[in-house]
């Protein structure tokens, strides 16, 4: 078979595209350091940019729906915690926030916020309003009693009970449920089930459990759990105990 003859034109034409596809194979490699560099600086940029709005959505939201009982940016209100101090923040994880606002907490004017319960709030909501609190955690006041106080730095005055010999233990018992309701129930489970917290019933652990040590994480706090030597009393904290114990037998 005879040899073809040179064809220039289709000779510089294949050479223009093989200097072109080199160059852009240079590109391609050149870019992809750049992008390795470049991309993690941009995903961090997205999550605080998130962030920011979902604070922004949940300041919104706690101005009109929650200030009224928990005071402009949760310092605290006549009815409710206080909620920018720097106990609670550092106690609380998200999760735990979001199933307060989500499940409110029995026996308390603080209802359940989110649709799945009745209330008005979607899970994105609760975020925002969780990312919101979280972010005032920086500049959050030492407030020790702000499960009581009103507004930051104010202690509102605990209810004290009778002294236990001077009471029926019926009555005690029942003031203790309305301790624990307000105070335990909703992260131990208003059946003392658990949910955020362990649980209390008959079949836990916490049957072993002698009242003194009981007495002792109310009081002082275990873990994640607050103490509450400055929101309830001694009567209050032995009320509660003798409430769980009464479920437990």
């Amino acid at each position: 078979m005879p040899e073809r003859p040179p064809d220039p034109t289709l000779e510089a034409s294949t050479n223009r595209w093989m200097r072109w596809g080199l160059i852009l194979m240079v590109i391609m490699v050149l870019a992809f350091p750049i992008y390795r560099l470049a991309e993690p600086g941009r995903r961090a940029d997205a999550a605080e940019d998130r962030i920011t709005e979902l604070a922004e959505q949940g300041e919104q939201l706690f101005e009109l729906t929650c200030s009224g009982c928990h005071g402009p940016e949760g310092s605290g209100g006549g009815t409710a915690p206080t909620l920018n101090s720097k106990e609670f923040l550092q106690s609380a994880v998200d999760d735990q926030i979001e199933s307060l606002i989500a499940t409110g907490v029995p026996g308390t004017q603080m209802s359940p916020y989110s649709l799945n319960f009745g209330g008005p709030f979607t899970q994105e909501q609760i975020v925002g309003l969780t990312t919101y609190l979280r972010s005032l955690e920086a500049e959050a006041p030492s407030v020790p009693d702000w499960q009581t106080s009103g507004q930051a730095g104010e202690a509102a005055p605990p209810t004290t009970l009778p002294e236990e010999s001077q009471e029926p233990e019926a009555t005690v018992i029942e003031q203790g449920s309305e301790v624990f309701a307000a105070n335990c129930a909703a992260c131990h489970g208003t059946d003392l089930s658990g949910q955020v917290g362990p649980a209390l019933n008959a079949g836990s652990s916490a049957v072993a459990t002698p009242d003194e040590d009981l007495i002792a994480v109310i009081t002082d706090g275990q873990g994640a759990m607050p103490g509450f030597r400055s929101s309830l009393t001694p009567e209050q904290i032995e009320a509660a105990v003798m409430f769980i114990r009464s479920v437990q037998d």
